[in-house]
């Protein structure tokens, strides 16, 4: 049972690592934009900007007047009996509201759209850094399958020499036995980065929201972005500068707030028993019985958040250069790495292999000098990888750490 099941694991992997030749693959631009398009998170993000800007349209709407018909003196005894004394009141009543309530709760809302805005950009461009990194891993995870199974098949073939010169006599059996072992090792290896390619491909299909299950990621080398001017903030700042515009606003809108409002009305009163009408008028003014602090409590917890995010938009102002200054720091030794990865030393090490083979075949060099020469060419082709990797994971940090 167990024989079978690493058989049927090793030709998954085989044909996994075969398959990119075959399936339609993606590049990172189209994945970035296929990525907008079906993002739940982007599309909550959206949907919370445009509730805001709703909230922001409503607030400058002042109070409704209130009509009310308030009937007196019937139905009771006397000359009050029946409807014969009645007095009808039609009045048309309005609240007033002091102390600028109007133009602060305007000012809160309109600071807080602002902030659903930037949030919703803050949300594109960390969903652009996630597929960007999703994106790059993948490549990597395919470079890493085609590479493995370069080495079962070099493996392969290593065994089967082994085998011709161990029954010619030539070496003994238990370099037969090394050989095999490096099959197996081979083997198991390549079942790993199939698994790793699976994983890596799931993670961008859920990014983009395809249900391709041969998704592959096509060659992506963009250039760095340029140094924002030290004067220009990020989106970081921008959303830390929102909200502190907003905890300000939130303040002015408390003081409004212990200001009490006043409600005038005015009508007509109808006297059955005469026939008669006349005008009637009235103010109604709050009494500050319960609340004598005039919503101190408020102001003060207002006051302290506004000093909290004071103190936020300088903390994102710290950690956006320092974020700017890692990843460009990250990117410069990457791509220096990856140029001396990618230079005369890949091509040294594919020559040695070359010649370790030749002698090996023709008894000049032992198994070990050419299992040493494999694994350094396996050695550097994954370095390589994994420098590009390298870079393409300092370059989406940069690019989200310029986003304005």
């Amino acid at each position: 049972m167990i024989s079978r099941l690493r058989a049927m694991l090793l030709a998954g992997a085989f044909a996994a690592c075969a398959q990119p030749a075959l399936a339609e693959q993606i590049a990172l631009g189209d994945a970035i934009a296929q990525g907008v398009q079906t993002s739940p998170r982007v599309a909550q993000a959206r949907a919370l900007a445009d509730a805001a800007e709703a909230r922001a349209r409503q607030a400058g709407v002042s109070p409704n007047p209130e009509i009310s018909l308030q009937v007196e003196n019937f139905a009771g005894s006397g000359m009050f009996q029946g409807f014969r004394s009645t007095e009808a009141t039609l009045a048309l009543s309005q609240r007033i509201e002091l102390g600028g309530k109007r133009s602060a709760r305007l000012g809160v809302a309109r600071a807080e759209r602002d902030f659903a805005f930037l949030a919703y950009k803050a949300a594109l461009a960390d969903l652009e850094r996630h597929i960007r990194f999703a994106h790059a891993e993948l490549r990597a995870a395919e470079d890493r399958a085609l590479l493995a199974r370069e080495n079962v098949g070099a493996a392969e073939e290593l065994a089967r020499t082994a085998r011709i010169l161990v029954d010619a006599g030539r070496d003994p059996p238990l370099r037969q036995l090394r050989a095999e072992s490096l099959l197996a090792e081979a083997e198991a290896e390549q079942a790993r980065t199939f698994s790793e390619l699976l994983t890596a491909r799931r993670l961008l299909a859920s990014l983009i929201g395809s249900v391709d299950p041969e998704l592959t990621a096509t060659a992506s080398e963009d250039a760095a972005p340029a140094a924002l001017p030290a004067d220009a903030p990020t989106l970081n700042e921008q959303l830390a500068a929102a909200e502190r515009e907003a905890a300000r606003a939130r303040v002015q809108l408390a003081r409004s707030d212990a200001v009490p409002d006043i409600t005038a009305s005015g009508g007509v009163r109808r006297f059955r028993e005469s026939g008669t009408t006349a005008l009637v008028a009235g103010i109604s003014i709050p009494l500050p019985i319960r609340n004598r602090n005039r919503n101190r409590g408020n102001i003060e917890a207002a006051g302290a958040e506004s000093n909290a995010a004071e103190s936020a938009l300088l903390l994102a102002r710290v950690e956006a250069g320092r974020a700017q200054y890692d990843a460009r720091m990250l990117l410069s030794a990457a791509e220096v790495r990856y140029e001396a990865l990618a230079g005369p030393s890949l091509q040294q090490a594919e020559e040695a292999l070359r010649l370790a083979r030749i002698g090996y075949n023709a008894g000049k060099f032992s198994l070990i000098e050419l299992i040493d020469a494999q694994t350094a060419l396996t050695t550097a082709k994954l370095n390589l990888i994994e420098a590009r990797l390298d870079r393409a994971r300092a370059l989406a940090a940069l690019i989200r750490a310029n986003a304005q």
